[in-house]
């Protein structure tokens, strides 16, 4: 059986989308093809990628190359699955089930709540039609799809399909005696935040946070989206060290060199319930935490974390001070948190169920 999986948004080294689940496949004997708008074609990991050029501008990205191109390239690559990672393939799903083509969509993010938390839609009016409007669209569309696969329970929940699975995004459990040695400085206890930033995430609130903690130090990795941002990094926070981006085969050996995790995104709608990835890598590497404080995330993580109003850099300060000053807290965290990654919280048991579903569709 011949397999593609399709993303026009994300790169084709995706941690989800390459390493979990396209590898996966093609390990348990699959042909995969990942289709990546603006890609390089190449063969890596047993799977074949396949770029092709992504155009210009939102309008014509949904167009051109979620629909017009990217079924010229569906046709040359002549899969039986199509597995496709973004909202805006939609129609290009519908279009290949039409063809004969079985297909699965994967819903990383509670859409119409995402949109309520667009920066570019300054009118909270026209947010709230066009979530409504999209969340119908959704609901209605997927009924034409062999199968939804979703990254959270509370996504899972909201649609109504007789082959859904919820696909956690725990993290791969890495090697960790193998892992590679970092040249980092550190002369003070490290938090880090791995992630993309951007001012929802509550970036700014975390840098103020160190502002005062002279005998700690914040590192961030990831990718800075917003200029604004970028250029508030680039001209040096006090006690916070910018790491820049690596591979997510490497997001390993940096936690593992901090002595906390933290995740502090503001209760924008699309947070509140969200499983974020992060707390699952700081738990694989048996770090405490520090977490927004969500009703989710205290139910879900429970004597994982600490909580903290992720608006109030005064508190997050506190608690970091806090947790840093408490070793007996730290080391009984830092334990719990390796045994629930071993025992449930990894890639290698979460894997099964996608195993299970292409078997399914492939009776």
């Amino acid at each position: 059986m011949k397999i593609a999986h399709i993303t026009t948004v994300h790169k084709a080294n995706d941690n989800r989308i390459f390493y979990k689940e396209c590898v996966t496949l093609a390990n348990q004997g699959y042909d995969v093809t990942l289709i990546a708008a603006g890609a390089t074609t190449a063969k890596l990991d047993r799977v074949t990628i396949v770029g092709y050029p992504r155009s210009q501008g939102r309008f014509k990205r949904i167009v051109k190359t979620s629909f017009v191109d990217l079924i010229k390239v569906c046709k040359n690559v002549q899969a039986d699955i199509y597995h496709f990672h973004d909202p805006e393939l939609m129609l290009a799903g519908v279009y290949l089930k039409i063809i004969g083509k079985k297909v699965i969509y994967d819903i990383h993010e509670n859409n119409p709540a995402s949109i309520l938390s667009k920066p570019y839609i300054k009118s909270q009016l026209l947010k709230k039609s066009i979530s409504k409007i999209f969340d119908l669209f959704e609901k209605t569309t997927v009924r034409f799809f062999d199968a939804l696969v979703t990254a959270r329970p509370d996504i899972t929940k909201r649609f109504q399909h007789s082959n859904i699975i919820t696909l956690r995004n725990f993290p791969i459990l890495a090697n960790f005696e193998g892992l590679k040695q970092l040249k980092i400085e550190k002369k003070k206890p490290t938090v880090i935040f791995v992630g993309g930033m951007t001012k929802i995430r509550g970036i700014y609130e975390l840098i103020d946070a160190f502002e005062e903690l002279d005998e700690y130090e914040l590192w961030l990795l990831g990718p800075i989206t917003e200029k604004e941002l970028e250029l508030k990094i680039q001209n040096g926070c006090k006690n916070v060290k910018y790491l820049g981006i690596v591979d997510a085969t490497e997001v390993f050996s940096y936690i593992q060199q901090a002595d906390i995790g933290i995740i502090t995104f503001l209760p924008v709608p699309n947070h509140i319930n969200t499983l974020a990835t992060k707390p699952f890598e700081y738990m694989a590497c048996g770090k405490p935490m520090i977490m927004s404080d969500f009703k989710y995330w205290r139910e879900t993580f429970a004597e994982s974390s600490l909580y903290v109003d992720p608006s109030d850099a005064k508190a997050i300060a506190s608690t970091v001070e806090k947790l840093l000053k408490d070793n007996k807290l730290m080391r009984k965290m830092g334990e719990l948190n390796k045994k629930l990654s071993i025992q449930e919280y990894n890639w290698e048991q979460e894997s099964q169920k996608l195993l299970q579903l292409y078997r399914k569709l492939n009776d």
